[in-house]
């Protein structure tokens, strides 16, 4: 259909809710509802095989642009999207760390060359990727990274350790923010790696929780090997394309997942009001605690997307 500025919004949420739920039928079934925060680890091989099936309707990075294999969605359609694509029960997207993360990364920051190699994998849904950033000590202070990363001849070696690495067992690449520059410190001397994750110096051990699943893992960087050629930025750059990485994780995936969080709510409220639960106080307390919660989540999230390199408007203003 027409998705150009003067795209019917109501005709565009009813496409989405109907293409996921005749698509989302035999095999990808069980899909239904699986795969979201928490619940990481259901059905990796068929969710990705589920990104497949989006490719084929054309539903991978809608938001691209078109010359990099998108729909260049205007703003308002890409969060109708996730957030109807949600609402039907679409399964956790197995792609979501290459098309929210890494793909804008690339397009904003990479040479034409990483955009060609990398991009068609993530659009058709055939390539992988899992996020290289937080380490032992190096949590929320991404600056502290440690790992390291060493120029021999046409290759970088990566020595370090990664951890919080979601879907790293399943991933065919990694973006590393690894130390290139020796004696510096903080955001100084860093840079931002792509490795191959099929390679003998890398080791992934998955984190087994108290509930039994292993949604994270650690990563092993014991003289693992990426061409030289496989940086996005300068040498000393990572810093800055890694906070270009980060912001686009707050925003437009974020309202997909609060819409997918509502949904849980709402079901949670239908219930306790059929089966006379809601009659509890403290059960009620709880529920609206949750209830301001998703809702500070998608504010958030708008005020995110407050604003734009190429849009003068505020972008949450074309969001409804």
């Amino acid at each position: 259909m027409d998705t150009g500025p003067e795209t019917d919004e109501a005709a565009f949420r009813s496409e989405v809710r109907s293409w996921v739920t005749e698509h989302l039928t035999g095999d990808f079934a069980r899909l239904a509802h699986r795969g979201g925060p928490g619940d990481e680890h259901a059905f990796v091989a068929e969710r990705m095989e589920w990104e497949r099936e989006l490719a084929t309707g054309g539903w991978t990075c809608v938001g691209w642009p078109t010359q990099h294999g998108g729909r260049g969605l205007p703003l308002h359609l890409e969060v109708a999207f996730h957030e109807e694509y949600a609402r039907a029960g679409g399964p956790g997207r197995a792609g979501l760390i290459g098309e929210g993360l890494l793909g804008p990364t690339l397009i904003h920051f990479a040479s034409a060359e990483i955009q060609q190699r990398f991009l068609p994998g993530i659009v058709s849904g055939t390539e992988f990727w899992c996020q290289g950033y937080s380490e032992p000590n190096a949590g929320s202070d991404l600056a502290n990274v440690t790992t390291k990363a060493r120029r021999e001849g046409d290759e970088w070696i990566i020595d370090g350790q990664k951890v919080w690495t979601s879907l790293a067992q399943w991933s065919d690449w990694c973006f590393v923010v690894a130390r290139t520059e020796p004696g510096t410190e903080r955001h100084h001397g860093l840079s931002y790696l792509l490795v191959p994750m099929d390679q003998p110096g890398i080791e992934v051990r998955p984190i087994r929780q108290i509930t039994g699943t292993a949604e994270f893992n650690e990563v092993f960087f014991d003289g693992a090997r990426t061409s030289a050629d496989m940086i996005v930025g300068a040498p000393g750059e990572g810093w800055k394309v890694a906070m270009g990485t980060l912001a686009f994780e707050r925003g437009v995936l974020t309202l997909g997942q609060q819409m997918a969080f509502q949904r849980e709510l709402d079901h949670i409220t239908s219930t306790a009001r059929a089966n006379g639960r809601w009659e509890d106080p403290v059960l009620r307390d709880r529920i609206v605690s949750l209830a301001i919660r998703v809702r500070i989540m998608r504010w958030n999230a708008t005020r995110a997307l407050r604003t734009d390199d190429n849009a003068q408007l505020p972008r949450e203003a074309m969001i409804n």
